[in-house]
């Protein structure tokens, strides 16, 4: 049997048809009973240990009779087993990458996700016409449609909103509540 495999008939119990005026009655479930009791016990057990209290120091009691102290006898000391030398295999070094410092984008360049966005719009373009255009030729114009639509203030304003607007609503759905 493999992971995921059963026996279904030695598991399947035989469904017989119930009527809507009869209905046999409900059996108690055990098994909702006993989680609610693990549930409970967890939610009454401590999180957090409680300090323990300090036990105050007793005074010695004095007596005036010495007690003798015991003879203690030497304990032999464990002799360590002999331990095999493993050859020394040359590490080598892991040479780490410097992190590549962070580009500082232009305001007045338009993002790459807004170019690839017009790019796929040229491109639906071009293939619904009849003519057929070389594919490089279709970037080209793309790529300087891009420029010339983020050059103007009134896209990039409503586009700087659309961007606003999806994060706040990201950002009030993941940290709400």
């Amino acid at each position: 049997m493999t992971l995921y495999e059963a026996d279904l008939d030695k598991i399947a119990v035989e469904v017989k048809s119930v009527s809507r005026k009869t209905k046999a009655p409900k059996e108690p479930k055990v098994e909702v009973e006993v989680e609610k009791e693990v549930k409970e016990q967890k939610k009454r057990a401590p999180r957090k240990r409680k300090a323990e209290p300090i036990p105050e120091p007793v005074p010695e009691p004095t007596n005036p009779e010495p007690i003798a102290e015991p003879i203690a006898e030497p304990i032999p000391e464990p002799v360590p087993a002999p331990v095999a030398e493993k050859a020394a295999e040359p590490v080598a070094e892991v040479k780490v990458k410097p992190r590549g410092k962070r580009v500082k984008r232009d305001p007045g360049e338009a993002p790459v996700w807004f170019n690839k966005y017009v790019e796929g719009v040229k491109k639906e373009q071009a293939a619904q016409k009849q003519e057929k255009v070389p594919a490089k030729q279709v970037k080209d114009e793309a790529k300087e449609a891009a420029a010339k639509s983020w050059k103007h203030g009134l896209t990039r304003d409503r586009v700087q909103n659309e961007v606003d607007g999806h994060m706040s609503r990201m950002y009030s759905m993941i940290f709400s509540k």
